[in-house]
């Protein structure tokens, strides 16, 4: 594969550089571009647009990639090429509103469990299915913890999560406005606005993969009709 167009759903923090990640436009899954260092993240030379600047939310960008890199935990891997990645579109248009929307897991568990991180040695027997998924949350509060981290409060049907936020366009913000919880509206997300996160299973860490909050998308109006199935 010379390239692939990505919808972009995760441009976040990974051992100071990016992880980045994207549904196709044609409808054919997540792809997580990742370098040969050992964790996959990006530098900004590798993931700079050709016209300047770098991917956001839910622009869609030409990805230059060489061959799948899967991983027991993280199976959407592909290992990317020289290619200078390109903006398509900013952002994308209402046509490719069906493919996130499609892509919306309707499950309160993310990746198989309601626990806050899942065991290595699991996909050591059983390669994960996915390490990317997109919801829906209800009830969101964001804050900050006792060692200054971001985080994201939510509930997925009945069942409530608070995980690490990654996303850096959200992560300053919520450390602006210090200690205790904190409304989307606080964070300048409009009141009324359909707001979706993206989660993904983390590196490895002393044989756990944790679960993030990787990107907060705020959905155009002009797409709600395609999310009336959407689960809260």
């Amino acid at each position: 594969m010379a390239s692939v167009d990505l919808i972009c759903l995760a441009n976040s923090y990974k051992h100071s550089r990016r992880c980045i990640a994207g549904l196709r436009v044609d409808g054919g899954g997540w792809v997580r571009p990742v370098s040969e260092r050992q964790g996959g993240e990006l530098e900004y030379v590798e993931y700079r647009l050709l016209e300047g600047g770098e991917p956001g939310m839910l622009d869609v960008i030409r990805v230059g990639l060489s061959n799948p890199q899967p991983l027991p935990h993280q199976p959407e891997n592909w290992r990317i090429n020289t290619r200078v990645w390109e903006l398509m579109e900013r952002p994308a248009t209402e046509g490719h509103a069906a493919v996130v929307a499609d892509s919306l897991s309707l499950s309160p568990f993310l990746f198989g469990c309601s626990e806050t991180s899942v065991p290595v040695a699991q996909f050591q027997e059983r390669p994960a299915t996915e390490s990317l998924v997109i919801v829906q949350p209800g009830d969101i509060e964001w804050r900050t913890n006792n060692i200054n981290k971001s985080r994201a409060s939510f509930r997925l049907w009945n069942i409530h999560y608070d995980l690490p936020l990654t996303d850096p366009a959200y992560v300053g913000r919520v450390k602006r406005l210090g200690e205790g919880r904190h409304s989307s509206f606080e964070l300048g997300i409009p009141e009324g606005r359909k707001v979706l996160f993206t989660i993904s299973l983390s590196e490895p860490l002393d044989g756990i993969c944790y679960k993030l909050v990787a990107a907060v998308v705020t959905v155009p109006t002009s797409w709600d009709p395609f999310f009336r199935r959407a689960v809260r």
